[in-house]
């Protein structure tokens, strides 16, 4: 699994493929204001294809603007994809066990939290598990999947003992994927992801997880957020 600088390498890599990063703080808030426009857009008409010249006119931007950062739409939705990942690696970071501190728990608040976020954003949804993803925002996807994961096995370091072997953020990854593939089913059914699908999710990544974790990690020592 890759190490954190050599995830952001990755990233960085992708992004040359698709758009044109900005490197000063003007570019980078006109940016971000087109990625704005672009996620309201989907919010507002989810099923309609949307242009590069809509997308500046809703930031109120000159297209010249648009086209400067992004060939194309799909280096929109890209740069969409990476920003909800980055999103999703906060949550899971931020995320605290309520009571003691168990595995299973904790992964069940990783995943609910996530669901919650992807729910409420509906480009979200489509980007990342409906109809708007494409094989190369699957790619990206793939390395921001993994950033998540190295996120996930941070956040259990800091109140679990992990084993050395399987690496954890290997394991994890691999249950972000089975993740995706319930949640891409369920808004396949439902345009969302369900209550029972969310079940359903948990706990087939806990019992992938089972298979290289015992029910009870050692608990660490010194837990001052508890």
């Amino acid at each position: 699994m890759a190490e954190p600088d050599s995830i952001s390498e990755q990233h960085s890599r992708q992004a040359e493929q698709f758009y044109r990063k900005p490197s000063q703080a003007r570019g980078v808030a006109k940016f971000d204001k087109i990625l704005d426009a672009a996620h309201h857009l989907i919010d507002k008409q989810p099923e309609r294809e949307i242009s590069l010249y809509d997308v500046a006119e809703e930031a109120g931007v000159a297209t010249g603007s648009v086209y400067h950062f992004f060939p194309n739409i799909e280096g929109i939705y890209i740069a969409l994809v990476e920003r909800y990942d980055r999103k999703f690696a906060e949550i899971i970071r931020a995320t605290e066990p309520e009571q003691g501190v168990n595995w299973q728990q904790l992964l069940v608040r990783h995943t609910e939290a996530s669901r919650q976020y992807i729910n409420e954003h509906r480009p979200a949804l489509m980007l990342i598990i409906g109809p708007l993803r494409t094989w190369q925002s699957r790619q990206v996807d793939t390395i921001g999947d993994a950033a998540i994961a190295r996120a996930m096995a941070d956040n259990y370091n800091q109140y679990l003992v992990l084993p050395e072997s399987p690496a954890a953020e290997v394991i994890l990854h691999h249950a972000i994927r089975m993740l995706e593939g319930f949640w891409e089913l369920s808004f396949q059914q439902h345009g969302f992801v369900t209550d029972e699908m969310s079940a359903e999710t948990n706990r087939a990544m806990i019992a992938y997880l089972r298979l290289y974790w015992p029910e009870y990690l050692p608990i660490r020592q010194v837990q001052e957020k508890i």
